[in-house]
């Protein structure tokens, strides 16, 4: 197989002047051998290696991240609430809708708390929230929770328990102070806590 250089010569050659034109150096790439030397490969294999080091860990990590950004979302808006209330010197409504965009009930219900929130409405359809008003209380799984704060600083507490997947990770809103603590996936609990 003649690369496509020595065909260009070849053809180019009579009109060059010398009659006699040096294939020389198209004939030496017909004696070197196509493939890859033992160091290529080694290379290679390092880059593939240390590129699934970085990824596989990663994936993993994927709905450990979601659960947590969730999680933050909502701890900011029950802050932003609790901060308003204390602020404006009126009761503020944090609400989760956790009802599925595709459900028939959620253009009406998501339009109805959407006139009346203050505060912007969060929507969750990754995680599976319950709440348990008490500690002692079993945690229900439902499709709209609400928790009002209030202008003391205090609200109506409760305990939000987040899972995906494997992970469980929880929100305990103080009724006394209005505080927010959270429990990440992987942590304990505090005695504390509770």
């Amino acid at each position: 197989m003649v690369p496509m250089v020595c065909l260009a010569a070849r053809v180019m050659a009579p009109i060059s002047g010398d009659s006699r034109p040096d294939f020389s150096a198209c004939m030496r790439f017909k004696r070197v051998q196509s493939g890859f030397t033992l160091l290529e490969l080694l290379i290679v294999l390092g880059i593939v290696a240390l590129a699934s080091i970085v990824v596989i860990p990663n994936i993993s990590r994927t709905e450990s991240s979601l659960l947590v950004a969730q999680i933050r979302q909502i701890a900011s808006a029950f802050n932003y609430a609790r901060r308003i209330a204390i602020v404006e010197g009126a009761p503020q409504v944090a609400t989760i809708i956790q009802i599925p965009p595709d459900d028939p009930d959620y253009p009406e219900l998501k339009g109805e708390f959407f006139q009346r929130a203050t505060i912007p409405l969060l929507e969750i359809y990754d995680a599976e929230i319950s709440y348990q008003a008490d500690i002692n209380e079993d945690p229900k799984v439902l499709d709209i929770i609400e928790l009002i704060f209030f202008p003391q600083g205090g609200s109506t507490g409760g305990i939000l328990n987040f899972s995906l997947e494997n992970l469980d990770a929880s929100i305990r809103v103080d009724p006394i102070t209005g505080k927010i603590n959270i429990r990440y996936p992987g942590e304990e609990f505090d005695e504390e806590y509770f």
